[in-house]
Order: C-alpha cells, then structure tokens, then sequence
C-alpha cells in the first residue's frame, strides 16, 4: 500500500511488522510529527473500531513503547536507561494520550497543532491548544 510520503507496507495484524514499520519511521526522522503517521499506522497503533486490532493489547502497545523508547535513547546517543514503572507509565500514557489526540484530529472531532510524537522526554511536558468541535463530539458519546 502506498502512502503519503513513501512506502507504508501492511502487515495484516502481524506485531513485528507494527513495530518494524514505527521504528523506521522514527529512524528516518526523530522529528517526526503527529500528522506525518500514515493513517494505516495510527488504525494500527490506535483506533479500536480497527478490526485488525483485536490482537494488540495493552501488553502489545507496552512492548512496542519500549522498543520506541530504547531506539529514541539510541538515536539521541543517550546510554540504554531502564525506566521504573512510575516513569514508564507517565510517558507511555502520555505517548497513548496523543496517539488518540491525533485520531481524534483526524476525525476532525478536535484542532491542535501537529505535535512531535517521538519526543520520549518531552511528552509528559507537552503543551498544546486544543479546540474541540462539540457538535462532532456529542453524537459520538450517545
């Protein structure tokens, strides 16, 4: 399949691929933003009304985030640093919490400026504005 911006190859549910696919993303640009994703990738990683998600659960989602998270040290030649489970949990949900954002922008339910989506250290920190549509977002929670 191609998208935006190259080449994005579906993997059909298969977790290596995912994770294969999020890390080469993030080796060709550390920088990478929020709106670069290619959708497969974000219904992938994120969107639960994507059928093919039923396999990747949270224990797939916390796997695929250490593997980001040690690459992201090995990029910024930092030294492979063990995060305790307080640390891990605060930027792994801050790291979720945008992939939804992004979803949600995608669905044009919410504006917010593009966001970098790798930036491990700054995640937890990240500030935003964020204007949501109201009339998008209320039939979505009847």
């Amino acid at each position: 399949m191609q998208e935006e911006g190259g080449l994005y190859l579906d993997f059909d549910d298969d977790p290596e691929g995912i994770i294969s696919r999020t890390v080469s993303i993030m080796v060709i640009s550390l920088d990478t933003t929020s709106d670069v994703l290619p959708d497969p990738l974000l219904k992938d990683l994120f969107d639960k009304t994507n059928p093919r998600n039923a396999n990747l659960d949270q224990a797939f989602m916390c796997e695929l985030f250490d593997t980001l998270y040690s690459t992201y040290r090995f990029l910024k030649g930092l030294p492979k640093e063990e995060l305790d489970e307080r640390e891990f949990n605060q930027i792994f949900l801050s790291w979720h919490i945008l992939l939804w954002i992004e979803t949600l922008r995608r669905a044009k339910v919410v504006e917010v400026t593009p966001f970098p989506i790798f930036d491990f250290d700054n995640l937890p920190d990240l500030q935003m504005d964020l204007k949501l549509d109201k009339s998008v977002l209320l039939p979505l929670l009847n």
